[in-house]
């Protein structure tokens, strides 16, 4: 492997950076809770990590293990987007600067440099059909923050015979809607508010480890991601949901059809 030369730098915030898609463990070092979370982008100076659950200026432990790598740092958040924090390395032992050298290494090498992710649009066959007013025992969750996408998947999920036994606005909602119902199958976004899919899941494997997880959304390398890490059964692109987001549901769910 060869080692990250990385060129010299003025302004760490030039550092080149890398799309680098893995996960996470962040601890806010005075409030305490853990979270897991993805890396959208990762530099020799710090990394962009897709959660709103940090306050600007907050200290932060943050181990990522991915691909056979493991490093761990302490950083603080020097920034803040709609879609994420920026997390600056304030202390980055040797051992851990090797590891991640090792692994920036790798990205070179792949050409993973960073790129805006330009979101999807929703493609389903269009259908009208009339809301169920009841709640099943088993069947999909519907977990998004966009009113409009949970609704289209409902009725398009009802359409093809898929029970629907509810729906939740963020991560937060979807744990709290898995410890009541104990659906079969969790339909789950990434990128939302309060607490992000990922999030989610590992709750959700926590407190329910045989409900299924299918991941949905805009970005196929976050997904592929998170259902690595949080051993989800699997994942469907918003793009693609028309053609194959039915028969991977039926694939996961006990009912017959």
């Amino acid at each position: 492997m060869p080692k990250f030369e990385p060129p010299p730098l003025t302004d760490p915030r030039r550092a080149p950076r890398y799309y680098f898609g893995g996960a996470a463990e962040l601890t806010d070092l005075e409030s305490g809770p853990m979270i897991v979370a993805l890396v959208r982008t990762l530099s020799l100076f710090g990394c962009f990590v897709k959660t709103r659950s940090f306050q600007m200026g907050a200290k932060v432990k943050l181990t990522i293990t991915d691909s056979g790598s493991h490093f761990s740092t302490l950083g603080r958040v020097a920034n803040q987007r709609d879609d994420g924090v920026g997390i600056e390395f304030t202390d980055l032992g040797p051992i851990d600067r090797a590891g991640l050298e090792e692994r920036l290494a790798e990205l070179a090498e792949t050409g993973k440099v960073t790129t805006r992710l330009t979101p999807e649009p929703l493609t389903l066959p269009s259908a009208q059909v009339s809301p169920s007013t009841g709640v099943h025992t088993s069947g999909v969750l519907v977990v998004d923050d966009h009113d409009v996408t949970r609704s289209t998947i409902q009725s398009f999920l009802r359409l093809n015979s898929v029970p629907v036994c509810g729906e939740a606005e963020n991560g937060q909602q979807a744990v709290e809607k898995v410890q009541e119902l104990r659906p079969e199958v969790v339909l789950l976004d990434i990128d939302m508010p309060v607490m992000n899919g990922i999030q989610a899941a590992y709750e959700i494997r926590r407190i329910s480890p045989s409900t299924k997880i299918l991941f949905f959304t805009i970005h196929n390398n976050e997904a592929i991601s998170g259902a690595r890490l949080m051993g989800a059964e699997g994942y469907v692109t918003k793009s693609a949901a028309g053609t194959e987001l039915i028969p991977a549901l039926r694939r996961l769910i006990q009912a017959k059809y």
